[in-house]
């Protein structure tokens, strides 16, 4: 008897052997069997993980000279208008008051202080905190502010009646023009102490913004805004005593003078003060001239050009970021099995 047995492929050497003794058996010969076995994997992997981070930043800082007089002015003009106080209004109240003879200057901004402190005692108290929050400045400094924003403010012409209208030429003087000429408006009073009050302010303002220039002089400011903070807060630090007198060394160089105005139809505030010096009121607020040179006014600060650092910064910054996975796998397997069994 023949018998083969299938196996599976792939045929090994020792299989194929047994399959050939198998074959040349007869009838009562052995029996063959086989059995194989084969596993073949392959694996190739690719695994890459990568974390690219780019960072670009640009800094570029530079610093910028700009006057410290506009700066100074800008953090006192913004500050009166959050507050709503109106030079022109501080101005002609401290040259026109009725009933009682119109005290110094420095008289009246020191009244003006107790008169604050009193309304705001009087005013409820919401009211009072929101009035507080508009200006960093207490009562005291609010009141010798008042003077600075008289200098700063821009003026163009006369606020007072500036030409004596009431003297009359000899030969104009008949009953018949004393009858239809209209009323004197002149009040020679009143022309005095505007000249003496801008004269004053201009050099208070002067005194003021010095010590605040020589207080922030040295520091490398961020921005205008913060400049003005600054300033501000420079010249709360300064004692009210010293702000007062000021005002009083001010007064004294003006009080006891001789004014001489200037009418040549310029549209400017001109006159000039016999131991003061000259001042001109325009668009540019007071220029105070003295000893040949600009004082106050025209970017000068106590005759100099003080200027205040700002420091200019931008910055770009930029990150980018990328991950990725790569793999390759593969596998195979083969087996099979045979025997061999004595015949019959």
């Amino acid at each position: 008897m023949k018998r083969s047995l299938p196996l599976p492929r792939p045929m090994f050497a020792g299989v194929a052997v047994l399959a050939l003794l198998a074959g040349c058996g007869s009838g009562g010969g052995p029996s063959v069997s086989g059995s194989a076995s084969e596993t073949s994997k392959s694996e190739s992997g690719l695994s890459s993980l990568w974390a690219k981070v780019r960072g670009l930043t640009v800094e570029s800082g530079k610093t910028v000279e700009m006057p410290a007089l506009g700066l100074i002015a800008d953090a006192f003009l913004r500050d009166g208008q959050v507050r709503g106080a109106n030079s022109r209004t501080l101005t002609e109240g401290a040259i026109f008051e009725s009933g009682r003879p119109i005290p110094a200057f420095e008289t009246q901004i020191a009244d003006s202080a107790k008169s604050l402190r009193d309304e705001l005692a009087r005013t409820k108290p919401e009211d009072r905190a929101d009035w507080l929050k508009q200006t960093p400045l207490d009562l005291d400094h609010v009141a010798y502010a008042s003077p600075i924003l008289i200098a700063l403010q821009p003026r163009k012409g006369w606020e007072v009646d500036a030409i004596d209208d009431c003297h009359v030429d000899p030969q104009f003087d008949t009953p018949f023009f004393r009858k239809n000429r209209p009323p004197c408006r002149y009040d020679r009073e009143a022309h005095i102490r505007y000249m003496e009050l801008l004269a004053i302010s201009a050099i208070y303002t002067n005194d003021v913004f010095a010590r605040l220039g020589e207080e922030l002089g040295g520091t490398r400011l961020v921005d205008p805004d913060a400049a003005s903070a600054r300033v501000l807060a420079a010249y709360q630090a300064i004692p009210a005593a010293d702000l007062a007198a000021a005002l009083k060394r001010a007064s004294s160089q003006v009080i006891g003078g001789r004014f001489s105005t200037d009418l040549t139809g310029s549209g400017n505030i001109h006159f000039t003060h016999s131991a003061a010096g000259d001042f001109v009121g325009d668009a540019r607020g007071l220029t105070w001239t003295k000893a040949g040179g600009v004082w106050f006014g025209d970017s000068r600060i106590a005759g100099q050009s003080v200027n205040f650092r700002l420091a200019s910064t931008s910055s770009l910054s930029q990150t980018r970021s990328q991950q990725g996975h790569d793999g390759v796998s593969g596998g195979a397997d083969v087996q099979g099995a045979g025997g061999v069994g004595a015949g019959k």
